[in-house]
């Protein structure tokens, strides 16, 4: 055992504190090291146990020994002790009064210690002190927050023990920390003695972190700081990462602490156990019961939310290519539409104008075409030479000069904002991009950001014009309007007499004079807005008084349920009769349940019931029907069919027998809830522009099930708030107010008879059972009406919605796919693969500054985010993209068809898709995408190696899939002559694009040194999937262990454990490069089997060794022939052992060797320009 000890005396009373550092990985060994030499704490000491099998870390120590002033200790394991039992050897060894844990590829703040033991010496009831940790990812980068890391506490909080206990006994989230959160007495870690993570004599795995807290616990209470103090790193080189790769590994372990502690009697169960006392840290201690389990899920939401927020607006920003794009482009047109910023200061506040003026300098916008007139009663500046902006008096009519400015401006373009308002960085650049090319645009109105009074933010993603939403709610629509300027004069200016709703007025005037053509949505957030409280609001409501007395509804009413939100009553005077169609399938009780609701509750008189009763096989149905026909005095009407048909046939059926002027739908199950139902469909209904109705149904359990359709959801059409709360106000309030959608279904569907016999009714064919309410209403859209949603009309209707099924969606999907991925009720912005509506998209997929397309737009589907899916698709598409080649997405999911729609690819590049759900989704991609697809694959699939883990992970009958999937397609293209070769059969059109290192990974690496230790350095690099290519040589390394140091990376077989002197952990792929340089190896070895698959495979592995500089040895096989000057021998005992022999006898011969195989790679095997035209050659159709 080596020890190695530096001390150093401090002259304090404060208690010394041990930071103990049981090491095994050495990749970020040196930032752990430094962050425990910066703590701002005295005295301290550092310990080390070493059980890492190279030398790096004893280096570490010793240079940070001498650079630092602080006490280290070293201590080497000559035997792997295994993470806990080295953790309890450092706290043998330390001599502090509190342990600090650090693993070594963590980091602690400058003050965490000095916090820590501030909490713990403050309070002598704590027993175990933590705060709050940053996840970071390998390059230090922060990582969202997960539940465990969402702390639910505004202030630093002391937690009673022994409930804590008993809540993690049942809910096993560990939100105190990983051991490098946490701080605690030496003497109660001793006192655990080897039993530091076990558990009533049971080492718990997973959760043994846990085991030794709940112990501690028993002592004390928990001191929870709120401030981030510690980074806990998540990298592949982790023995935790083992659980990220196989969810469920810990669940033996989570069954044993939970057991555990039932039998120690420390757990409680029952939903008081989510109750714990908790006090803020200062003051006196005044505990209270919390709900830790609510406030970390309500936490973690929140900072979901807002991190989800943060990075998809930082991501709409343009890369550096498409400014120069946009900029070209821009300036091939003018520079762009002049767009004129009025800014209103009308209460004289000079940080709020600030702000405004500041979102639109050159650093934060970025776009140029700009006219801003501000409006201002205080003084403008004394000198200004900006000539884009201009400061006006404000005057007392400031109507009338908004009006005279835009008479003599010369903008084309223009837009009202408050000052405060802020410009997002993209939004007016956008704005100026989509209003280029359109002449017959009169106004369009753009998303926006609001911002909170605490200051939190929320993006407000619109529907398109909507205007029964306007109506409902002008706050949600009738702001970040750009309009024409010219359409504005013609209409008449903005109108002094609605000062609170200038914008409003303006827009329902030019409806009323010119109808809803030429406004257009901008998908793109324009401004940050401070979120208003709605209140009522005079001038919205004449504005909209005027707006329908214009549209002839003399007798309108506008009632307002909340202040902000309008109720529209149309005041229709006709009464109509109305056909409620019912179709019984067997279904009595939910039939009788459906009709004696509606016969209680309608206050509406002039309705019929139409019951279909679809050949029920029931004596009890039928005599139930007679005998409510016969009671209902022709109210109540019964279609008995002879023999049962699919459910649209019923419902013609039904429809070709009403007497109504209007048809509703009702499903068997649904209830009445309230008696103004059926006269709040009608409302809609009657309108002339209008052609069919939906409701709001809840549960049971008073959960929503139906508020609308959204089109292309989750596949064909899927429910908008399913599983919301009866009460919910729904994304910006639309669960409360009317609005037109994409379709609404059956469960409730009013329509005006001579609409539904207009179009045929429900289409049996293509849709005899699910999906003939989306079609109708498409048909009836096509035709200029509107489907109307409200949720005035409130029924139950607990039955969920049922899948459509592949064959329902592909006919909906033939018939209306580019309707279907472009509902202009959901925003474009949002994602239609998500479980739930109103998700955000990857900013990837939404966000498209290029608007006129100047390059093809390429969609590639890697197979993996590692080896083959970095090389073959990734690397090339981000350089491609990089240089202006192509503009494209990456998506690591195959996209739906929907999505595909929505983005219009020129091409699609899919590699290695051979499941049996992929095959699905490429079926659907050949039957309803134009673009060009391509295949990319680089293995010889048909004959994997015997001994490759990937076997079971392929389908069965691999050529077959194989086979399928290429016939989806129009080009396959593979990494080498062999392989197209071997594949040749396969497909018509096979092309050859071998593989290339990227200059961004593989030209500044780090220096590889020669010669580093006393034998020569010979090594290996690889994954899990070149076992086989391992033992082949096994004899090999067997035989030179006492010549050489074997330096294994990536793996290595157990059985050559004992002869490899080095073997580091896989890392990151983006480190990858950097970290083989650091090898320093003298000599690399590229063995490989002699089969068919090994043939066909590329030269990669050569290049990447060839790249740090090593000289190579590598099996003779063809994928390694060629002009790379590396020795080539055949796969025997006997060549391999003279080949590495001659090469360790003339080391300089050997390094001169790797210097030329170097100068090759860098000439002739980067990703280069030509490789990149080539690339994206095979990439495009001919």
């Amino acid at each position: 055992m080596l020890v190695l000890e530096i001390k150093k005396v401090y002259m304090n009373d404060k208690p010394l504190v041990s930071v103990v550092i049981p090491a095994y990985k050495t990749m970020y060994f040196d930032a752990a090291l430094a962050s425990a030499c910066r703590q701002t704490y005295e005295p301290l000491e550092i310990v080390v146990c070493d059980d890492s099998r190279t030398d790096i870390i004893s280096a570490l120590v010793r240079q940070y020994q001498e650079s630092s002033g602080v006490s280290i200790r070293y201590e080497f394991n000559e035997q792997v002790r295994g993470e806990l039992f080295n953790a309890i050897e450092c706290i043998k060894l330390a001599n502090g009064k509190y342990i600090k844990f650090l693993h070594d590829d963590d980091v602690l703040h400058p003050d965490c210690v000095a916090e820590l033991v501030a909490a713990m010496e403050g309070d002598s009831s704590v027993s175990i002190a933590s705060s709050r940790r940053r996840l970071v990812d390998c390059e230090g980068e922060q990582l969202p927050d997960v539940i465990a890391t969402a702390l639910p506490f505004s202030t630093d909080v002391v937690i009673n023990g022994a409930e804590l206990t008993s809540f993690l006994g049942e809910h096993t989230i560990n939100f105190i920390g990983e051991p490098s959160c946490v701080l605690c007495r030496r003497e109660d870690l001793l006192a655990l003695g080897d039993d530091l993570m076990s558990l009533n004599g049971c080492l718990i795995y997973w959760f043994g972190d846990l085991a030794m807290y709940v112990k501690l616990l028993q002592k004390g209470n928990l001191a929870l700081l709120k401030q981030p103090l510690a980074d806990f790193r998540v990298s592949v080189e982790q023995g935790s990462q083992l659980g990220r790769d196989q969810p469920g590994i810990g669940n033996n372990g989570r069954a044993d602490f939970r057991r555990s502690l039932r039998e120690l009697g420390w757990s409680q169960e029952g939903p008081e156990n989510c109750l714990v006392s908790v006090s803020p840290m200062d003051g006196e201690r005044v505990f209270e019961k919390v709900d830790i389990l609510d406030l970390l899920e309500q936490s973690h939401a929140k900072q979901v939310s807002a991190e989800q927020q943060r990075r998809w607006m930082a991501a709409r920003v343009p890369s550096q290519i498409q400014h120069q794009l946009i900029d070209s482009y821009l300036q091939a047109n003018g520079g762009g539409p002049l767009i004129g910023v009025i800014v209103l200061d009308l209460s004289g506040e000079p940080q709020a104008l600030k702000r405004t003026l500041e979102s639109l300098a050159g650093e934060r916008n970025f776009y140029d075409a700009l006219k801003v007139l501000v409006l201002t009663p205080e003084e403008p500046p004394e000198t200004s030479t900006d000539e884009v902006v201009q400061f006006l008096p404000l005057q007392s009519d400031y109507v009338a000069q908004i009006n005279q400015l835009l008479r003599a401006g010369e903008f084309e373009w223009c837009l009202l904002v408050k000052a405060g308002d802020e410009f997002t960085r993209s939004g007016l650049l956008i704005a100026g991009l989509e209003l280029l090319p359109d002449p017959d645009c009169r106004a369009v109105f753009c998303d926006g950001v609001l911002r909170q009074g605490n200051g939190e933010m929320g993006i407000a993603l619109r529907p398109d014009f909507n205007l029964d939403y306007l109506l409902s709610l002008p706050t949600a629509m009738a702001h970040n309007w750009i309009f024409r300027r010219g359409v504005v004069l013609d209409a008449g200016g903005f109108d002094a007499a609605y000062t609170e709703a200038l914008e409003l007025e303006l827009i329902l005037r030019l409806i009323n004079q010119g109808g809803t053509s030429g406004f257009g949505h901008i998908s793109e957030p324009l401004l940050i807005n401070q979120a208003v409280v709605l209140r009522e609001n005079d001038g919205e409501r004449r504005a909209i008084a005027e707006h329908l007395q214009q549209r002839g509804y003399q007798q309108a009413l506008i009632n307002s349920s909340q202040p902000g939100h309008y109720q529209i009553d149309y005041g229709h005077e006709s009464k109509p009769l109305v056909s409620i169609v019912l179709v019984l399938n067997d279904e009595l009780a939910g039939l009788q349940r459906c009709i004696f609701s509606v016969l209680e509750q309608t206050l509406y008189p002039y309705y019929e019931i139409l019951i279909v009763d679809n050949a029920s096989q029931t004596d009890e149905a039928r005599q139930w029907l007679q005998a409510i026909e016969e009671m209902s005095e022709n109210r109540i009407r019964v279609l008995g069919l002879t023999h049962a048909v699919d459910r649209s046939t019923a419902n013609n059926i039904g429809a070709q027998y009403a007497e109504g002027e209007y048809l509703l739908f009702l499903r068997t199950f649904t209830a009445v809830l309230q008696g103004q139902w059926l006269g709040e469909l009608l409302n809609h209904a009657q309108r002339q522009e209008v052609g069919i109705v939906g409701a709001k149904t809840v549960s049971s359990d008073s959960q929503i099930t139906d508020a609308g359709l959204i089109l292309g959801l989750q596949g064909a059409a899927a429910p908008a708030f399913a599983g919301e709360k009866i009460d919910s106000a729904g994304y910006m309030h639309r669960l409360l107010v009317d609005q037109s959608c994409g379709a609404v279904s059956d469960a409730c569907l009013m329509v005006r008879k001579t609409l539904f016999d207009g179009v045929g009714g429900f289409d049996t064919e293509q849709f005899p059972e699910l999906g003939a309410d989306v079609d109708l209403c498409l048909r009836l859209g096509e035709h200029g009406y509107l489907t109307v949603w409200t949720p005035r009309s409130l029924l139950m209707h607990s039955v969920q919605a049922e899948p459509l099924g592949e064959k329902v969606e592909d006919a909906l999907y033939e018939r209306w796919l580019p309707v279907l991925a472009r509902d202009p009720a959901y925003n474009l912005n949002f994602s239609l693969m998500q479980s739930s509506a109103f998700q955000f998209a990857d900013p990837q997929l939404c966000w498209r500054p290029l608007v006129w397309r100047p390059s093809p737009t390429v969609l590639v589907h890697p197979a993996d985010r590692y080896g083959c899916g970095q090389y073959r698709v990734i690397q090339p598409f981000n350089a491609q993209k990089k240089a202006g080649l192509i503009d494209g997405v990456m998506s690591g999911v195959l996209l739906p068809v929907t999505e595909i729609e929505r983005l219009a690819p020129d091409a699609i590049v899919l590699q290695r898709q051979i499941g049996e759900e992929q095959l699905n989704t490429l079926r659907r991609m050949q039957k309803f995408s134009g673009a060009f697809k391509v295949f990319e694959l680089d293995d010889y699939l048909p004959n994997l190696p015997l001994k490759s883990i990937y076997r079971e992970q392929q389908p069965k009958d691999i050529v077959r899939s194989l086979r399928r999937a290429l016939s989806y397609v129009d080009r396959f293209v593979v990494s080498t002559e062999p392989l197209a070769e071997a594949l040749k059969d396969f497909h018509p059109d096979i092309k050859v694009m071998k593989n290339r290192l990227d200059p961004d990974w593989w030209s500044e690496l780090p220096v590889s040194q020669r010669r580093t230790s006393a034998k020569p350095r010979v090594g290996w690099a690889g994954g899990i999937g070149h076992k086989g290519d391992l033992e082949m040589i096994s004899d090999v390394v067997k035989a030179l262990a006492h010549e050489v140091d074997w330096v294994f990376f990536g793996m290595c077989p157990d059985k050559l454990r004992p002869y490899v002197k080095e073997f580091h952990s896989g890392v990151e792929i983006s480190l990858y490069p950097a970290a083989l340089a650091r090898l320093n190896l003298d000599l690399a070895v590229a063995p490989v089997e002699q089969n068919l698959f090994n043939e066909c495979k590329s030269n990669l592995r050569l290049l990447e060794y060839g790249a740090c500089g090593f000289p190579v040895v590598c099996s003779s096989l063809v994928c390694y022939q060629g002009d790379l000057p590396v020795t080539r021998v055949k796969n025997r005992f006997k060549d391999w052992v003279e080949a590495i022999r001659m090469h360790l006898a003339d080391l300089d011969a050997t390094a001169l060797a790797g210097d030329a195989l170097r100068e090759v790679v860098r000439r002739d095997w980067m990703l280069n320009d030509d490789a990149l035209a080539s690339w994206r050659k095979v990439w495009l159709p001919d």
